[in-house]
């Protein structure tokens, strides 16, 4: 009389001679027989309700079938006769039909392995129909332990032929025992599950594909297995190794990696990384080219010890070659695809958020056999913290990077080859000849208009840091989308998951293709190390706590939600006080407009103080790497009076980098990083967290009544140190007051530390049109000369100098003097504005003059603000300009 008996499997697909086997099948001991009448009594029977995601049970009859005592058989005899016995205990025709057919069939399957690839192969189709557990799965797995194959799962000795047949039988993501369970009474048998590896498909392999390979083969330990697939690749025919054409496009990038990013690698990786010799640059960071990062890492995932453990392949996938069964079996699929990711507009569609966009130009140079950069690293700092309108990014080692600066919409038009076609990565543009092998179509159509404002603004920004055209090879035109996913893991669409061998496979999705940031405070190479460092964490930790088993949205979970908070972190805190800022074309092409109404020495003195601030804070820092700067204020006046006029109010109006909005805590991998690491990473958070609440107790104090401590347009404000080594913007500056047609400021007062209260400012500062320098023909006037800076004086009139002690009434009556108000944990001073107050400047006589409301920060969250809005945000922020001359 039968012991088991299994529900009849689903039939086989159309075209197949044998039965499946079904994974819902249950065994419930016959009519007649327990389980526990052929165990000896003295056996120990653990439950099933005990066992962990590591052990597997079997019931005792297996240990009986396999015929423990008789020792003169081979393991090869004891598998066939276990296999005839496991046939006598099952009711289910079919199957047991199947598996005597493998058994008789001795010239075929001729060893433990082909026996069990036949099972698989013809009997499960190598296909798992769902993550329940069979008798006859069991069963195989039982004599696979029994034989000792199971025990080569992770070692190298294991051939590709028993590695694909074990990690298919200790699948990690299939129940480790039966379901139903056996009888509470029945006996059992435990064995260590020898759990088969997880396998990941990473489709592109830019740096933050390889971090997530490197990671998750480093972390795994021999029980993940990683394919990357990359269509820029070759397989040198030199070496044999895997890597880039001499004709590839590189990206010749400089990116800024944090200490706390690169902190998180391995020491092999950290020191494949940066070759032993890290370039410091910006505080707590090291900049490096992308294509750097692209070799090294790619190497290191071709270190001998992942071997077997990460596989490259030389080609590009799309999806219809992934539903075709391209990239073969995988649980994981990860998208690291880049910004125009395929795999994230076809499985998170819908899931998907853009936050706002911004326009770049990139201009790439290399100096060749001269090296290095012109000005040195700390310089080339204060000139690109103190405006927004460029930036910098270069390697002071082999003098390489790019000049980036923002452009509005009318000037992203502009950025075309003569022969009219956009200039970029795949095509880009070239200034004067076009070099051998390109297209003369592909010289820099603004280069060839020389006296156009646009191309004096690209020159500009090559003298700001001390480029010459002839260092420049090539010129891109670089979109900027802050996009996000709303969710960063979901389920493969089941059309797309037929070379799965499991009812359905996992999509995740890093770097890039999770989210793109606004590169001005960079950070979207650390955010793509940073997840794949996570992605590696969490799948290991998940794994080792079987969440895995079934294969739910929910072993991702803890990726999810780290992704999830590494978005909030880079678009809230850093690339959208950049789009508010300045970023928006909309806002950056009215922000420019108005520069013509910024008197030249208003702008250029704004940006010396700006930068001579910066410099000075910076300076202070515990972290900062280079020799103080003595004479730092000279030097940025010597550059600045290389460029023309207009360039010099357009930086003024672009604002210094809006770094206190920036500030916050990190979001980091917490389980990868080191104790004392994690143990300053908490004592920041807390230290920012107190002086949060110190900041909002100062503010309720200050000002109780509604809406106290909203629109506050500190995000504007130049940094102000201790001790600035020139004048700059202070509360006096920064509060707007108007004088009589025709009159002009006055210098400050000896001794006053006040700037012109109609300096450029923020916070409710402005200035006037009267101020503002000459318009010819309708256009603004850009002098070819600025070093003298000429000062246009449109009328005699002076403003009366506000007194040392200028006192600024609030609209509760209470008065202020020279009093730090919004104290900082870096000593500097600012005001915040609130959406509901009027600010007025109290003169001598009495007088009072209305500077409107402070609710500049509500104004400039708009998405894509209006004529209307723009206008407001004018008046209440930057210059207070008339409507007449």
């Amino acid at each position: 009389m039968p012991l088991l008996r299994s529900r009849s499997p689903a039939p086989p697909p159309s075209g197949s001679g044998a039965r499946r086997a079904s994974n819902t099948s249950t065994i419930p001991p016959g009519p007649g027989h327990g389980h526990g009448s052929l165990l000896s009594p003295d056996l120990h029977s653990p439950s099933q309700n005990e066992a962990s995601h590591d052990t597997i049970l079997f019931p005792q009859v297996y240990q009986d079938a396999w015929g423990m005592a008789d020792t003169s058989r081979s393991d090869l005899e004891r598998c066939r006769i276990f296999l005839l016995r496991f046939t006598n205990m099952s009711a289910d025709v079919g199957l047991n039909t199947a598996v005597r057919s493998i058994v008789a069939n001795q010239t075929r399957y001729n060893s433990i392995i082909s026996i069990a690839l036949g099972i698989k192969e013809n009997i499960f189709f190598s296909r798992h129909a769902d993550f329940t557990v069979s008798p006859l799965l069991q069963a195989t797995r039982f004599f696979l332990i029994k034989s000792g194959l199971a025990g080569t799962i992770g070692k190298f000795t294991c051939s590709p032929q028993v590695r694909e047949l074990l990690d298919f039988f200790f699948d990690p993501t299939l129940h480790r025992n039966l379901d139903p369970p056996l009888p509470a009474n029945a006996q059992m048998v435990s064995y260590k599950y020898p759990s088969g590896r997880l396998k990941v498909c990473i489709i592109g392999g830019g740096p933050s594909g390889l971090a997530s390979a490197i990671s998750l083969a480093e972390k795994g330990a021999g029980n993940i297995e990683v394919h990357v697939w990359e269509r820029r690749w070759i397989i040198n025919p030199h070496t044999g190794r895997v890597d880039y054409p001499a004709t590839a496009k590189r990206r010749d990038q400089v990116v800024t990696l944090q200490d706390s990013v690169t902190n998180l690698l391995s020491p092999k990786s950290y020191a494949a990384l940066f070759a032993g010799r890290p370039e410091r640059v910006w505080p707590g960071s090291a900049n490096i080219q992308i294509r750097k990062v692209e070799d090294r890492f790619l190497a290191r995932c071709q270190d001998e010890e992942f071997k077997g453990l990460i596989h490259l392949h030389p080609e590009g996938v799309n999806r219809e070659e992934l539903a075709q069964g391209k990239c073969g079996d995988f649980h994981v699929l990860l998208g690291t695809d880049g910004a125009a990711s395929w795999v994230r507009g076809s499985y998170f569609r819908g899931y998907e958020k853009e936050r706002g966009r911004s326009y770049a130009l990139g201009l790439a140079f290399d100096r060749g056999a001269k090296g290095g950069l012109p000005w040195s690293q700390s310089l080339n700092m204060f000139l690109t913290l103190g405006q927004t309108r460029y930036l910098l990014n270069a390697s002071d080692f082999d003098g390489r990077g790019y000049l980036n600066m923002q452009l509005t919409e009318e000037e992203w038009d502009h950025m075309v080859g003569v022969d009219g076609q956009p200039v970029t990565f795949g095509s880009p543009g070239y200034l004067g000849r076009a070099p051998e092998g390109e297209k003369e179509g592909r010289v820099f159509r603004p280069s060839t208009m020389r006296e156009t404002n646009l191309w004096k603004s690209i020159e500009d920004g090559l003298k700001l840091f001390g480029f010459k055209e002839e260092e420049v090879i090539n010129v891109v035109r670089i979109p900027i989308v802050v996009q996000a996913v709303r969710e960063g893991v979901r389920q493969l669409p089941l059309e797309d998951s037929r070379s799965v061998k499991r009812p359905h496979a996992l999509v995740a999705v890093a770097g890039d293709a999770a989210m793109t940031v606004h590169f001005w405070p960079g950070r979207g190479l650390n955010s793509g190390i940073k997840a794949g460092i996570a992605l590696g964490d969490e799948i290991m930790h998940a794994l080792n706590g079987g969440r895995f088993v079934g294969l739910e949205l929910g072993a991702m979970k803890e990726y999810n939600d780290f992704i999830m908070k590494l978005q909030g972190r880079e678009h809230d805190k850093r690339s959208i006080p950049i789009l508010n800022q300045s970023g928006s074309p909309e806002m950056l092409g009215w922000l420019l407009k108005q520069a013509q109404a910024v008197p030249d020495t208003v702008a250029i003195e704004w940006l010396v103080g700006a930068m001579t601030q910066i410099a000075e804070r910076l300076e202070q820092r515990a972290d900062w790497y280079f020799p103080r700067e003595v004479n730092i204020e000279p030097q940025i006046r010597i550059v600045l009076r290389q460029m023309h006029s207009l360039t010099l109010r357009e930086m003024a109006v672009s604002f210094p980098w809006p770094t206190r909005e920036m500030a916050g805590a990190e979001v980091l991998p917490i389980r990868s990083m080191k104790p004392e690491e994690k143990q300053k990473w908490v004592q920041q958070l807390w230290g920012m967290l107190n002086i949060e609440r110190i900041k909002e107790v100062r503010e309720r104090a200050r000002s109780p009544g509604p809406g106290a401590g909203q629109g506050s347009t500190a995000r504007f404000e130049a940094p102000r140190a201790r001790g600035a080594r020139s004048p700059s913007p202070n509360p006096v500056a920064r509060i707007k007051v108007e004088s009589p047609a025709g009159s002009r400021p006055t210098s400050p007062q000896p001794g006053t530390g006040a700037l012109d209260p109609s300096a450029l400012a923020v916070g409710g500062a402005g200035l006037r049109r009267s101020n503002a320098s000459k318009s010819v023909g309708g256009h603004a006037r850009r002098y070819s000369n600025a070093n003298a800076l000429p000062v246009p004086v449109p009328g005699p009139a002076p403003l009366p100098t506000p007194p040392t002690d200028a006192q600024y009434r609030v609209d509760n009556d209470e008065y202020y003097g020279n009093i730090p108000i919004g104290n900082l944990a870096d000593g500097v001073n600012r005001i915040s504005l609130s959406a509901n107050r009027s600010y007025h400047y109290k003169q001598p006589q009495g007088q009072e003059v209305d500077f409107g409301d402070g609710g500049l920060t509500r104004l400039l969250s708009v998405k894509r603000p209006n004529g209307s809005v723009l206008s407001d945000a004018m008046a209440l922020a930057l210059f207070r300009v008339g409507e007449t001359d």
